[in-house]
């Protein structure tokens, strides 16, 4: 949303500063070319269509540039996210494995402990019970 709100300020910046700008040079060339001369007043609508030409091509490759360059920050944004998953699964993986090998571990030491204090109890009831 982020994203959005800012390629919307930026796009309707550059809009209205290129627009205002093209608006104030128009309004410029027939201000000054109405009083000099007839055949330089077409010239200057002729430069004002291919200032308009101009600008066309500059909006369209501002626009889109900031397009493209917001989509390969989103896709940027989607391979890292990739990556940290991946990151992510490799180290949850690497944890169950060593869960897994802990539990296996506590239940070899609780059976060693399980026999140990079976025997201990054993030698320990047949020595009372002889006495």
């Amino acid at each position: 949303c982020i994203f959005i709100y800012a390629y919307l300020f930026i796009y309707l910046f550059i809009y209205l500063f290129i627009y205002l700008f093209i608006y104030l040079f128009i309004y410029l060339f027939i201000y000054l070319f109405t009083y000099i001369n007839v055949c330089i007043f077409i010239y200057a609508y002729l430069f004002i269509y291919l200032f308009i030409i101009i600008y066309l091509f500059i909006y369209l490759f501002i626009y889109l540039f900031i397009y493209l360059f917001i989509y390969f920050f989103i896709y940027l944004f989607i391979i890292y996210l990739f990556i940290y998953f991946i990151y992510l699964f490799i180290y949850l993986f690497h944890l169950f494995i060593y869960l897994f090998i802990s539990f296996i571990y506590l239940f070899i030491y609780f059976i060693y402990l399980f026999i140990y204090l079976f025997i201990y109890l054993f030698i320990y009831l047949f020595i009372y019970l002889h006495l």
